[in-house]
């Protein structure tokens, strides 16, 4: 992907939608973005590293992977979280792009209404404006990088082509609002929060931010959570990430700093007594005991 280091003038952003209704930008090594606002849709999406997004006062911690469409007239900025700074795309587009119908539409929720995507939002409990997706296949990165493609070549058709990819997109986003939907209707909380972590365990992962994605109060959640599973969230997590590390330990030959990696964790010293405290043995123990081949 090409790489462009200075974000161009909203005034300059804005001509090019107006002509082409859409844009697409990467940026590197990013550390702070100042609150701002547009008139035009923006799916952002972390391609590395963390970063705290400001969305209209509602801050939340986005990872790589994580993606999510900024609304007309809310207000967003973006803060590094380490040292490095942090990577994103910017995918920028106006919905007649969709269709020329939509054509002064200024709402996520109207263009997700509209027949071409067939989306019932009278039934959505989630606003999709406020959600935090989590492209796991890599299909969504995949679509986007095919969508700068066509932009930078200009070739017969790059236009259309650009609305499938960006249609599909959106598609594949809607799947995923079904899953964070059914957690958030309080039906299926618990489900979803050990789907998670068996998707995301070796990720840095706290109860309070999964809990801001859906509209719960922390204490509410982590109740229900032990309700259901008959423990804490922590503790399930920490179980989650021993039982992948010993399954490490004995059918590879990665070392324990690695492994310690690996399942989610920084501090070997701190992975092996929960090794040890869960299988009353030590890694070292444990791997030559079960070592497989």
């Amino acid at each position: 992907m090409q790489t462009i280091g200075v974000t161009p003038k909203l005034g300059r952003i804005d001509a090019i939608l107006a002509r082409e209704k859409f844009y697409l930008e990467t940026h590197l090594a990013q550390f702070h973005v100042n609150m701002h606002e547009h008139n035009f849709l923006e799916l952002t999406y972390i391609t590395g590293n963390a970063v705290e997004h400001n969305l209209d006062g509602q801050k939340v911690v986005l990872r790589e992977g994580d993606y999510c469409i900024v609304d007309y007239g809310s207000r967003h900025s973006y803060s590094s979280m380490g040292s490095n700074g942090f990577s994103n795309i910017d995918c920028l587009f106006l919905p007649e792009l969709l269709d020329p119908v939509l054509k002064d539409t200024k709402s996520l929720r109207s263009v997700l209404e509209h027949y071409l995507l067939d989306f019932n939002m009278q039934a959505m409990v989630q606003n999709p404006s406020r959600t935090v997706f989590h492209d796991d296949t890599g299909e969504v990165r995949a679509l986007l990088a095919k969508i700068e493609e066509e932009m930078q070549r200009h070739a017969a058709g790059y236009r259309a082509l650009i609305r499938c990819y960006l249609i599909e997109i959106l598609m594949l986003t809607m799947r995923r609002i079904d899953g964070v939907q059914a957690a958030a209707t309080g039906q299926n909380i618990s489900s979803f929060l050990t789907e998670y972590i068996a998707e995301h365990y070796m990720e840095p992962l706290t109860l309070h931010e999964l809990a801001t994605r859906l509209n719960y109060s922390l204490p509410y959640i982590s109740k229900r959570f032990k309700e259901d599973t008959g423990v804490s969230f922590v503790n399930y997590l920490q179980n989650y990430r021993v039982m992948q590390g010993c399954r490490l330990l004995s059918a590879t030959k990665h070392s324990l700093s690695e492994i310690t990696e690996m399942v989610g964790y920084r501090d070997v010293k701190f992975f092996s007594e929960l090794v040890k405290r869960m299988t009353g043995l030590s890694p070292r123990d444990f791997r030559r005991r079960y070592r497989r081949g």
